[in-house]
């Protein structure tokens, strides 16, 4: 198969991992309601193929919360990554980097937060579950700000 749509790589992913792991990340909270907008949503985005044309001065980077990005994009949390594939968070991190956008390590994360962020060189954006057990948010804010993570995302 080759892979050329975002749908083709939830086809894959569904081949591929077992059904446990699928569902969590095709699936959304509560009745999808977002989910299925955020889908709709972008089934009506059309691009505008322009051939032949000099994309050597094109500029995409942008600022925000006071850092310099390649691109105006972040990769966003996905808990468990490192069941996905072997250190998940630090290959994801890692690719954002190569990028030049951040990274956001999601609370429920395979690798330890100062794993990944000693295998990047950009900041780390960091997610944080709100739970009940405010010990342990205590310790992973603490261990996270260590770590040089400087934006916090709830």
């Amino acid at each position: 198969m080759i892979i050329s749509s975002a749908s083709d790589f939830r086809a894959a992913a569904k081949r591929k991992l077992p059904p446990f792991l699928f569902h969590y990340i095709d699936g959304g909270s509560y009745a999808e309601h977002t989910l299925a907008k955020n889908v709709s949503d972008l089934e009506e985005i059309a691009l505008k193929q322009r051939v032949l044309k000099d994309m050597s001065q094109v500029d995409l980077s942008t600022e925000l919360f006071g850092e310099k990005l390649r691109l105006p994009l972040a990769l966003a949390p996905v808990g468990i990554t490192g069941m996905y594939a072997r250190r998940g968070e630090v290959q994801a991190a890692q690719a954002a980097d190569d990028f030049g956008v951040p990274f956001t390590m999601s609370s429920v994360s395979v690798c330890p937060i100062e794993e990944v962020t000693s295998q990047i060189k950009r900041p780390m954006w960091f997610q944080l579950y709100v739970l009940k057990d405010r010990g342990f948010m205590k310790n992973v804010l603490e261990r996270a700000k260590a770590a040089g993570c400087t934006t916090l995302v709830f």
